[in-house]
């Protein structure tokens, strides 16, 4: 057996390969920062998503030496798969500016660096950028790596961005819903065990798990039957496309959107507490209330909304007792939203312990 030391630099093809075995995006985007990083043999790589808003971006980063923690191995992937939400730094927007100007990267020489920035590509506009340093200027093997690599990825991204969304809508469909949230209940599981381990500390940061949760939503549109007898159902598609849309505006770049079929969505982002949850709904609600919609002038959505917690991982379980919350709002009145967790503590629902499946609603 060739010993690991003694093995050469992992080689290009390998490397795609490996990469486009992978069928989760966030995780690809992951291992594309990882797999750069050996291949050009860097100590650490980062990525700027930019969002709509043009003021913000999530970050994301990976680092060999963080990989290489003991204490920190088992939660690297994972924390690095939720990326955090900043304000485009100053540099990066240079960077932009340039590479929109000129089409080329952004190598920027200061004293024993070189700051090195390359866009990444969606359809006709830059959606992020890949930033790293060198201690010399790229070579010409650095750059065949980084763009052959850039290109195959885009375009494999691209097919596995397609097989991830709803024909309709655009929304992410449903048979990624139970994957995403195993890797929300990782996360959450992680940040809770990193959260005790500090927890003695005194004046330390507050942890990621103490400044932000997950909630989930399920959105039913109000009468939606009604909606597709009177007008017909290209006005039906007509209101799904519409509804998509301002979900899109309402929430941020990386909430989770998803299209359960028919006039069921579903929503998962991130919150400090329930009433953050609570007021981003309520912001959406009343924005589709608002909304004109052609022909049909007003709809309404009715939602049931849970927290994602330590108590409840399973994705039926979770789906389950919003789907409670959603009935009970469909049941007094619609266009309303509650909260499973307030509805319980108030008698009105019953804690199940049989779990719901995930299609039985």
């Amino acid at each position: 057996m060739l010993d690991k030391k003694d093995a050469g630099p992992p080689s290009l093809l390998n490397k795609l390969v490996s990469l486009t075995t992978i069928r989760d995006i966030e995780l690809f985007e992951f291992s594309l920062l990882k797999t750069l990083a050996e291949l050009l043999r860097i100590n650490q790589i980062s990525m700027y998503s930019l969002n709509q808003t043009d003021t913000t971006c999530w970050f994301s980063t990976y680092s060999a030496n963080l990989a290489q923690d003991d204490n920190k191995r088992q939660f690297s992937e994972s924390q690095e798969i939720y990326t955090t939400e900043i304000t485009i730094p100053e540099e990066i927007r240079t960077a932009q500016l340039w590479i929109e100007t000129t089409k080329k990267p952004y190598i920027h020489h200061q004293v024993d660096r070189y700051l090195v920035v390359y866009p990444i590509l969606a359809v006709n506009k830059i959606e992020g950028m890949l930033t790293f340093e060198l201690s010399h200027s790229l070579t010409e093997d650095e750059m065949l790596i980084i763009s052959s690599l850039l290109s195959i990825t885009h375009n494999f991204r691209s097919l596995l961005d397609e097989s991830q969304k709803d024909k309709l809508t655009g929304l992410l469909n449903r048979q990624t819903f139970e994957e995403n949230i195993k890797k929300i209940s990782v996360h959450t599981l992680s940040s809770d065990m990193n959260q005790e381990q500090v927890g003695n500390e005194p004046n330390r940061r507050k942890s990621y798990a103490e400044t932000e949760r997950f909630c989930l939503a399920i959105v039913d549109i109000d009468d939606f039957k009604s909606i597709n007898d009177r007008f017909g159902h290209i006005m039906g598609d007509e209101v799904l496309l519409l509804l998509s849309y301002v979900m899109k505006q309402n929430f941020r770049t990386r909430d989770l959107l998803f299209r359960f079929g028919g006039e069921e969505f579903v929503v998962i982002f991130r919150a400090s507490n329930k009433e953050e949850a609570h007021r981003a709904l309520e912001r959406f609600r009343n924005k589709i209330q608002e909304y004109r919609f052609p022909q049909i002038d007003t709809v309404t959505i009715s939602m049931g909304a849970t927290l994602i917690n330590e108590v409840n991982y399973l994705a039926s379980e979770i789906i389950g007792r919003a789907d409670q919350a959603l009935y009970y709002a469909k049941q007094n009145g619609k266009n309303q939203l509650h909260f499973y967790e307030n509805l319980l503590q108030n008698g009105h629902v019953v804690d199940k312990k049989e779990v719901i499946s995930i299609d039985s609603f």
